[in-house]
C-alpha cells in the first residue's frame, strides 16, 4: 500500500481517519496503521479503498510505474503533470476529483508512449 497516496487521498476529500475507519469498518488505529505503513488491509478493505476513491488498486499499492521506468522518467512524469494543474472544462474549473483522474490518464499514455519509444529504438 502506498501510505502518502492513501493520506492524500483521504485529505483531498476532506475527511479524518476516524472517517476513513467508519467508511471501512475498521477501528481507527488500524486505518491510522495503513497511512503509517505498518499495516496492509486485507482484499475486502482494499476493494473498499479503491471503490471509495475510484481509483485503482494498482494505484493505491503504487504500482502504476513500470519496473523498467528510470529516475529521468519519472521526473519527466512529474513534470508533465506539474504543468497540467490548472484544469478546465468548459470554463469551470475540474474538481479534485476530476484532476486526479485526468493525470491518471496522462500517467497511462506517458507510459505508453515511452515504451513504444523504446521499443522502436
Amino acid at each position: 500500500m502506498d501510505s502518502y497516496r492513501l493520506k492524500m487521498l483521504r485529505k483531498e476529500q476532506g475527511l479524518t481517519q476516524g472517517n476513513m475507519a467508519s467508511i471501512l469498518e475498521v477501528a481507527r488505529t488500524t486505518y491510522a496503521n495503513y497511512e503509517q505503513g505498518t499495516r496492509e488491509p486485507d482484499n475486502k478493505t482494499l476493494n473498499k479503498l479503491v471503490d471509495y476513491f475510484n481509483v485503482s488498486a494498482d494505484y493505491l499499492l503504487g504500482r502504476d510505474v513500470p519496473k523498467w521506468a528510470t529516475p529521468e522518467d519519472l521526473v519527466d512524469l512529474e513534470e508533465i503533470l506539474k504543468n497540467n494543474v490548472h484544469m478546465a472544462y468548459g470554463g469551470e474549473d475540474l474538481t479534485e476529483d476530476d484532476k486526479r483522474r485526468v493525470q491518471e490518464v496522462l500517467k497511462v499514455i506517458f507510459w505508453d508512449k515511452l515504451k513504444k519509444k523504446g521499443s522502436n529504438e
